[in-house]
């Protein structure tokens, strides 16, 4: 959906670290952006969680599908009286249901339809890399 080169970096961030549409396709300044953009996400979450696992997945959370709607799913978290700060069965449900009608257009979503799966999805796959490549390099 317009996300450019190694790092799937959007136009607009791009755009927040100083970088026209054409130079996301630059593999040094696309690596530069969004490595800078998930360091910017990271920082976020590690300001409002302490569990380390937990600030991974709404990092990656946010990174895939924008920090706007996995704040959208946290809201609806708290108003289904689900956990903000755990994103498993939690948060990522809340995604999940983004889009459903019922869930998108509630008054406390302000970012509006996503296709939660891919993001839940997403941030499920990047882990399971991760531990296998753990298993490759101890």
């Amino acid at each position: 959906k317009g996300a450019t080169g190694l790092m799937q970096v959007m136009p607009a961030t791009g755009r927040s670290y100083g970088l026209t549409a054409a130079e996301l396709y630059n593999a040094q300044k696309n690596l530069r952006a969004g490595t800078a953009h998930l360091i910017m996400l990271q920082d976020l979450w590690q300001n409002r969680l302490t569990d380390s696992t937990e600030i991974v997945r709404f990092t990656l959370g946010s990174y895939n599908v924008g920090h706007g709607h996995v704040e959208d799913a946290i809201r609806l978290a708290e108003k289904y009286n689900l956990k903000t700060d755990v994103w498993d069965g939690n948060v990522a449900e809340m995604l999940l249901k983004k889009s459903i009608p019922k869930y998108y257009q509630d008054p406390v979503v302000r970012y509006g339809y996503c296709r939660g799966r891919e993001p839940v999805r997403y941030v499920e796959n990047i882990l399971k890399d991760y531990e296998l490549y753990k298993q490759f390099t101890e």
